[in-house]
């Protein structure tokens, strides 16, 4: 291989890895985290796609509360920062953090390296997913 195309691909590596060092959420304040989360890819994952969220839906025996009512990614955003208020989280690795909401079943995911800023959904294994996530 010429040294031309060496340097190339190097310099296309560096441009890459530079490129994915800076995706990672900019967000500093609970209510920006929680927008930048519900404007993620969780809210079409989980709120559109999963149902997730649908009143009287049930995961891991517990149903999905008429209130706080999300349909759309302003309730969902609401519903996320309701959770990291809570007083139930814990650090895990990586920097991120968890939060557990024990009246919506939800777990919201803070991950500093994230565009997104992290994720919320309410696990099928409920509660000990949460005890037990690192």
């Amino acid at each position: 291989m010429n040294r031309y195309l060496l340097a190339a691909l190097f310099s296309g590596a560096l441009f890459f890895s530079a490129t994915a060092a800076q995706a990672q959420c900019t967000a500093t304040t609970p209510s920006a985290i929680a927008a930048k989360i519900g404007a993620g890819h969780a809210y079409q994952k989980h709120v559109v796609t999963g149902g997730e969220f649908k009143a009287g839906k049930v995961i891991a025996g517990l149903a999905m509360p008429a209130t706080p009512v999300v349909n759309n990614v302003v309730t969902f955003s609401a519903l996320i920062q309701t959770v990291m208020g809570s007083s139930t989280n814990r650090t895990l690795s990586g920097g991120r953090k968890a939060y557990w909401h024990s009246g919506t079943g939800t777990i919201v995911v803070f991950d500093p390296k994230n565009v997104d800023c992290g994720t919320a959904f309410r696990p099928v294994k409920g509660k000990p997913y949460y005890d037990t996530t690192t």
